[in-house]
C-alpha cells in the first residue's frame, strides 16, 4: 500500500496537488501505479490467510482510501480540497489498519504516531 501511496501522490505532484516535492510524470506513474496494484493484489492474500476479520475490515478501509486517492492521481478528480481530504482520509485509514493488526498479532502498546498530511511544520508555515 505504501508503494501505490507513495507513487500516487508524485503523479498527484505533477497535477499539481500539494505535499509532495518530487513529481512524477502521470504516463510514467500510471504504468507504475498498475505494476504496485498487481504487487498489493497478491501480498492481500496473506493478510486475509492470517487476519482476523477487524484487521482484514480496516485494511479493506486502507485500500478504498487509497484507491480514492488514485482518482486524482488518474486525473478522474482535479479539485485540491479533495486531494487533502483523500490523503487525510489514507492517513486515518492507515492509522486504523496498524492498530486492528497490531492487536491481532499480539503486538502490546500504542501503533506508531500518525503520518498525517500536512505535517506539523507544514501546518505551522499554513497558518
Amino acid at each position: 500500500m505504501k508503494h501505490q501511496i507513495r507513487i500516487a501522490q508524485r503523479i498527484g505532484a505533477a497535477r499539481g496537488f500539494a505535499n509532495v516535492a518530487d513529481p512524477l510524470e502521470p504516463g510514467e506513474g500510471l504504468v507504475q501505479l498498475a505494476e504496485a496494484e498487481s504487487r498489493r493484489a497478491a501480498e492481500w492474500e496473506s493478510v486475509l490467510l492470517v487476519g482476523d476479520a477487524e484487521a482484514i475490515g480496516a485494511a479493506r478501509a486502507w485500500h478504498e482510501a487509497v484507491w480514492n486517492m488514485e482518482l486524482y492521481a488518474r486525473g478522474l478528480r482535479d479539485d485540491p480540497a479533495g486531494w487533502a481530504s483523500a490523503e487525510k482520509r489514507v492517513s486515518e485509514a492507515r492509522d486504523v489498519f496498524y492498530a486492528r493488526a497490531r492487536r491481532d498479532l499480539g503486538i502490546a502498546g500504542p501503533p506508531p504516531p500518525s503520518g498525517n498530511w500536512p505535517r506539523p511544520w507544514q501546518q505551522a508555515e499554513l497558518g
